[in-house]
């Protein structure tokens, strides 16, 4: 029976020509494949966050506290050529996964405070995760006088607004990704914690607008929403300006789950 030269066992010091051959041809296609992958991973890989969480480098800020509907401190920030206040809101958040909250016979609503803890931002937001907070007496102030603004309230009739519901403490910051589906798990044990809900909704033009979620009367609705979380949907509510903050007074029960890349889901709202 004539030998078989085609066949190889491992040890032997010489391997058959074709076996050389598709070895070659291996190795060339990995040498050329491999390179190809990296640069289309680095390519298509989405870019990480700009936020900026300031952990372990203290801030101390001054201002008017107060919690409804979310917890804001509002600060003065300068003024305009007329010599009115430009005032900013930040929204306060506690430590960990969990949102800001204080007894009210503690701190008043609308009371001057000192907070102390540490800076989160992106898009133009402010986050703050408060580690002390003290109030002032009423109206006073050591270096300067705040005034608190009133909310804008935007629209009547209600509009729908698409985007996708997250937690504004990760998504400004704390996390990378703080948003998507690898974001889930955790945007809903923030969310659980009682941190405001946030609708990121961005358009064509890649801009990108964030919108805190509350219920029709003004009240949390963060355990309505976890189902939600880290999805598409599509809702209506009374849009208020809140300073630099948008807050959406929102009907749970206009809420419709749609793709994300959906930016117009038709008309939703009566």
């Amino acid at each position: 029976m004539e030998q078989d030269s085609e066949f190889y066992i491992g040890w032997q010091a010489t391997a058959p020509s074709t076996f050389k051959k598709a070895i070659r041809r291996f190795v060339l296609g990995l040498c050329l494949l491999v390179p190809v992958l990296a640069l289309a991973i680095v390519y298509f890989q989405k870019g990480f966050s700009n936020g900026t969480f300031e952990y372990g480098k203290t801030t101390e800020l001054e201002g008017v506290f107060t919690r409804i509907p979310v917890p804001f401190l509002t600060i003065k920030i300068g003024e305009d050529p007329s010599g009115t206040p430009v005032l900013k809101k930040i929204l306060l958040v506690g430590y960990g996964k969990f949102g800001f909250t204080i007894d009210p016979k503690k701190i008043k609503e609308g009371a001057p405070v000192k907070v102390s803890g540490f800076l989160i931002y992106n898009d133009g937001k402010t986050a703050f995760q408060v580690e002390s907070i003290t109030q002032y007496g009423d109206g006073v102030f050591p270096n300067h006088s705040v005034a608190s603004d009133d909310p804008l309230p935007i629209n009547d009739p209600p509009i729908t607004l698409c985007g996708e519901i997250t937690d504004p403490k990760c998504l400004l910051g704390v996390m990378n990704p703080g948003q998507g589906k690898p974001h889930r798990d955790c945007a809903v044990r923030c969310i659980s914690g009682g941190l405001p809900p946030v609708l990121k909704v961005s358009n064509e033009a890649g801009e990108t607008e964030y919108y805190l979620l509350v219920g029709q009367d003004g009240t949390p609705i963060n355990d309505q929403l976890l189902d939600f979380v880290g999805d598409g949907v599509a809702l209506c509510g009374r849009l208020e300006q809140q300073s630099d903050w948008w807050v959406l007074y929102t009907d749970l029960s206009t809420f419709k789950r749609i793709n994300k890349a959906l930016l117009n889901p038709g008309p939703m709202c009566n």
